[in-house]
This record gives C-alpha cells, sequence and structure tokens, in this order.
C-alpha cells in the first residue's frame, strides 16, 4: 500500500512578533524567500517578501493545487478516463510524454502534475475535468483569490506571471491542507502507465523530501534565466513550517537557503500541546438536574502554543460555572479554558460537554432514591 502524508492544519498561537526571529540575513546569495507558519497571515522571516519576482516552474503551482483540490472534493475522480489533446501534448518543459488521442486515466495525470509540474498532465487534466482550458483559467483564478493572491494569469500555466515570496506561501500553506497534493509531493519517484501499457519514469526534483527530516513536499521550479526556486514544507512535533525561495544561483542554494529558514525556525520555538480536538480538558464537571450527574468537557479543535525557547510557565483557568445545569448538548460550548503566559492572556479554549446531558425526569429521581435506599444510603 502506497504511504502519503495529508497534513490537518493545527490551532498556533505564536507568541513573538512578526520578524524577529533574527536581524541577520540568511541567506545573503538569494534575492528573495519568505517563511510562515500556515494560519497565520505575516511571515515570520522574509527577504523581499512582496516583491513580485520570476518564479520559474513555480508559476504552475495555482493550477496544480486547482486540481489537487478538486480531487480533493470529488469533483474529478482518480479512474476517470482522460483524452489528451493535440494542444496539451504540445507542451514543452517538463513533461509526462503524453501523446495526442491517448486515454489515461486522471490519477495518472495528477501524479505528473504534482510531482514534475508536467505541464503536459495539467493540461490535459484542466481540458478534461473542468470542460475546456479557459474555464480552467477561470477556476484558477478563483483559486488565486480565494487565498488573497492578486497576480493575473492569462493562461492556465501562468505564463509570463510573477509571484511574490509571500505569495508562493499563501500557495504552499493550502497545498498542505490538500490530501492529493501532500500524496504526491511526498513521493521522490513513481512512474505512470499510459494506456499502451508503455511507462514513463517520475523523478521528484525535489531532494528536500529525502534529505531534511519531515520535508514533505511541496514543488521546485527552474529556468536559465530564473534561477532556482521551490515552495517547501517541512512538519515536526505537530509543527508546519512553509517557507519559498526565490531567485536562487543553484539547486544547492536553494536548498540550502530553504533549510536554513527551518533550522532557525525550529531552533527558536518549541510547540506546547495544550488539546486535541475531542480530547478531555476538564473531567468530572458536575452537572444539576441532569440524568448523569457529571460530564466530561472536550476541545473541539487542536489547539497548540508556539513559544520562543526558554520561555515561562503557561498557565490555565477555567471559565466554566461551577455547576453546569441540564440539559447539555455537545454541540454548545459551556465554558472557556483561558491560557496565560507571564500574566498575559494567549488563548481562550471553547469546551463543549463530550455527551448530551438531558434533564432529569421524576422517574429518575423516584429511581436513584430507591436505589440510594436499598444500598442504605438513606
Amino acid at each position: 500500500m502506497r504511504r502519503f502524508v495529508c497534513v490537518a492544519l493545527t490551532v498556533f498561537i505564536l507568541l513573538l512578533p512578526v520578524g524577529s526571529l533574527g536581524a541577520e540575513e540568511v541567506s545573503p546569495s538569494v534575492p528573495g524567500y519568505a517563511l510562515v507558519l500556515p494560519g497565520r497571515a505575516e511571515p515570520l522571516l522574509e527577504k523581499k517578501g512582496a516583491e513580485a519576482m520570476a518564479v520559474a516552474g513555480l508559476r504552475k503551482l495555482p493550477a496544480v493545487l486547482t486540481l489537487c483540490r478538486a480531487f480533493d472534493s470529488g469533483l474529478i475522480q482518480e479512474s476517470a478516463g482522460m483524452q489528451v489533446s493535440p494542444r496539451a501534448a504540445g507542451i514543452s518543459g517538463p513533461t509526462a510524454f503524453l501523446e495526442a488521442g491517448e486515454r489515461i486515466e486522471a490519477g495518472e495525470l495528477l501524479k505528473a502534475a504534482v510531482m514534475i509540474s508536467a505541464g503536459d498532465a495539467i493540461v490535459a487534466l484542466g481540458e478534461n475535468a473542468f470542460g475546456s482550458e479557459s474555464v480552467f483559467l477561470n477556476n484558477v483564478r478563483v483559486t488565486l483569490k480565494e487565498l488573497g493572491v492578486e497576480r493575473t494569469m492569462d493562461d492556465c500555466l501562468g505564463t509570463g506571471t510573477a509571484f511574490s515570496p509571500r505569495d508562493l506561501c499563501a500557495l504552499g500553506a493550502a497545498a498542505v491542507g490538500s490530501e492529493h497534493f501532500c500524496r504526491w509531493a511526498g513521493q521522490y519517484m513513481e512512474r505512470i502507465v499510459h494506456s499502451g501499457g508503455r511507462e514513463t519514469e517520475l523523478v521528484n526534483a525535489n531532494r528536500m523530501i529525502r534529505s531534511y527530516s519531515g520535508c514533505f513536499g511541496l514543488m521546485t521550479g527552474s529556468q536559465k534565466e530564473e534561477g532556482y526556486a521551490g515552495v517547501f514544507a517541512v512538519k515536526r512535533q505537530e509543527v508546519i513550517y512553509v517557507a519559498a525561495i526565490v531567485g536562487a544561483k543553484s539547486s544547492e542554494d536553494r536548498f540550502a537557503a530553504a533549510g536554513a529558514l527551518f533550522d532557525l525556525a525550529f531552533a527558536s520555538f518549541s510547540p506546547l500541546h495544550l488539546a486535541g480536538m475531542g480530547e478531555t480538558v476538564a473531567p468530572d464537571w458536575p452537572v444539576a438536574s441532569g440524568d448523569r450527574d457529571r460530564v466530561d468537557l472536550v476541545a473541539r479543535e487542536d489547539a497548540t502554543l508556539l513559544l520562543p525557547k526558554q520561555s515561562g510557565q503557561v498557565e490555565r483557568r477555567m471559565e466554566v460555572p461551577e455547576l453546569l445545569s441540564a440539559p447539555l448538548s455537545p454541540e454548545v460550548a459551556v465554558g472557556e479554558a483561558v491560557f496565560s503566559l507571564e500574566g498575559e492572556e494567549v488563548l481562550r479554549l471553547s469546551l463543549y460537554p463530550a455527551t448530551e446531558v438531558a434533564l432529569k425526569t421524576w422517574g429518575e429521581v423516584l429511581k436513584r432514591l430507591a436505589k440510594n435506599y436499598l444500598r442504605g444510603d438513606g
């Protein structure tokens, strides 16, 4: 069975001002870069983060992300047959060596689209899944708009479009939440099988998935005139960082710069787990007038504080009535757990009953009285 990484984003609260990872330049030879924590708008560290630059093959990232989201939602089925048009087969650059007129499964095309950003596979998927390349392009533009990336794409492969490191990080953070993107972005070597049995080998250009601990993607690109670019995602101890590198002089410089960004982030922060989805935060909370006397209070989201190393102790207080009153529903919050660091409130976490607690009936009251009497409790 093929194994793949699909990353669910955790709720993180960062307790450090933007840009305070350090004033020293991480990679002087790289024109632009950014490091982000998914779910947080501002980069932790950047160089010319908002400046649009040529990004080589990463111009295809919006299209690939749009396709992966379509697979995630079920709009495209992996087993669906796709017809390769002359337009798709004629795409140059990294390709899956598709031939005009051949039929191939959508899942095979997706491998090539994600792993090597194959232009022919991207166009073939877009034409078949959305009906035409122009409709596909409109959907790619919607993806950009939803992510707040204000760039204009004139074709689905992003020809001539420049992106900033921040733009690439926004796209990368969205890709982290896509099951199908993560599934293939973390694969180093695969193959696709064409309808006639011919095979094409795929080798992922992102060497960091093999050399950097926790790296599971995402995409690289390079051109002689535009240099080497990449968007990378790393996960360790439930912490995810996304970094974008633009304009490196060599493949080695690109990977070294990304590694330096991640090294700095992991050296600067430590995660503190507070609660997981469905995890009990306050056990056996007393309940009045219910068909049960106590109920566990649970979190409905993941919560982890990302703290600077050598931070003080995080304290918790409960803002929940000392005695809850039935009826209680698992869908309705009954209070909050409030977390503070050095006297400053940093997070409020809503708490919910683990199970439904119905209002106690008179029949239940009499049954309990009788049970207590037989036990000799009264």
